[in-house]
């Protein structure tokens, strides 16, 4: 089914299923498995996987918001990557931004000892030690997306540079306005991935002392409430000149608020994303750019990432675990793209 015509009803029941696994007809040589060392100084020794174990290993993208179709992208860089190692992936998280709610999910997986978990944590630090738990259980866990506070309650990051994106972001503003106008900010506060977009937008407009920003406002991540603060910014603010988001949901709303007000083409726009329902409004010109995030490699890689971790699949020691040497980067910047009425098509097909 192509972006196009995959509904937001469509995805909403998708959210709720599970990606299978396909198991591979061979295996490579990293599946063979290695004595351990007898004494583990900073964790188990598990063994490594047999090819029987391998595929039914399951690892779960634990998200923060799943009613959101900018997971689709990332839902399709996870499941291919499971075919192509035989494992079986799944999907998980609540339907609205909720860290409780993460958290109590988290819980409960953790009890049943999946293979390995990425997460996009819906908060900074509530998650760290419940993380930490996971990975004395033997869990790995990778943040996609957005960061925790605690580095060492994952073994990796795999997403964009959110600062650089909103220094990315900020540069296509100034570039638009050139250099000086009133400017508003759609974002989620207390979410590092915004937070940190938000900031890197501030500091490229630091340099500009005749760009102003007029006001940040909450959007909750949420298309409804989206188009309510940003119908309020064009009343609130007649001498407008540009309101940028920072999330999934904002670059629509905020189109359908100036053609609702009849501002489209007078307040320009910078979005994040690509969302399908987003698209058609850059290619109009009502949004004047998006910043595209390279979400299919970003969950192709986790989940590569995991299964390395999982079973032992670099050849640096016979068991990483043993050393506390996880094999697999730190942090992995999968960048953005400036998408524009130039060349959306070939976010389109």
């Amino acid at each position: 089914m192509s972006r196009n015509n995959f509904s937001r009803r469509d995805f909403l029941k998708l959210s709720a299923a599970t990606a299978g696994g396909i198991a591979l007809a061979g295996c490579t040589s990293a599946l063979t498995p290695t004595a351990a060392p007898a004494q583990a100084t900073t964790a188990p020794v598990v063994p490594v996987a047999t090819l029987s174990d391998v595929t039914s290993q399951d690892y779960v993208w634990l998200c923060a918001v799943t009613s959101v179709a900018f997971w689709l992208d990332g839902r399709k860089g996870m499941t291919a990557a499971g075919k192509a190692l035989g494992v079986k992936t799944e999907f998980l998280g609540p339907e609205a931004y909720d860290a409780a709610a993460q958290l109590t999910i988290l819980e409960g997986l953790i009890s049943k000892k999946p293979a390995g978990i990425m997460i996009f944590p819906a908060d900074t630090a509530s998650l760290n030690d419940t993380m930490k738990s996971a990975l004395k259980a033997n869990i790995p866990m990778i943040c996609v997306n957005s960061d925790v506070s605690d580095k060492s309650a994952r073994y990796g990051f795999v997403g964009p540079d959110n600062r650089g994106a909103g220094q990315t972001g900020g540069k296509k503003a100034v570039e638009l306005l050139n250099g000086k106008g009133n400017v508003a900010i759609m974002t989620v506060p207390g979410i590092e991935v915004h937070e940190s977009r938000k900031q890197g937008y501030l500091d490229i407009f630091a340099q500009y002392p005749d760009i102003k920003v007029v006001e940040i406002v909450d959007d909750k991540s949420d298309p409804a409430v989206g188009l309510t603060v940003a119908t309020a910014l064009v009343q609130a603010h007649p001498d407008l000149s540009m309101i940028i988001g920072t999330d999934a949901t904002a670059g629509s709303a905020i189109a359908r608020a100036l053609k609702e007000t009849g501002t489209a083409g007078k307040i320009l726009v910078v979005a994040m994303d690509h969302d399908a329902d987003m698209l058609p409004y850059v290619q109009d010109g009502t949004i004047s750019a998006t910043l595209a995030q390279n979400s299919v490699m970003e969950e192709w890689m986790a989940t590569n990432y995991l299964y390395w971790l999982t079973n032992n699949s670099i050849p640096a020691f016979k068991d990483w675990r043993v050393p506390n040497a996880p094999q697999c980067p730190k942090n992995c910047d999968v960048g953005v793209t400036v998408v524009t009425k130039d060349n959306v098509q070939y976010w389109m097909s």
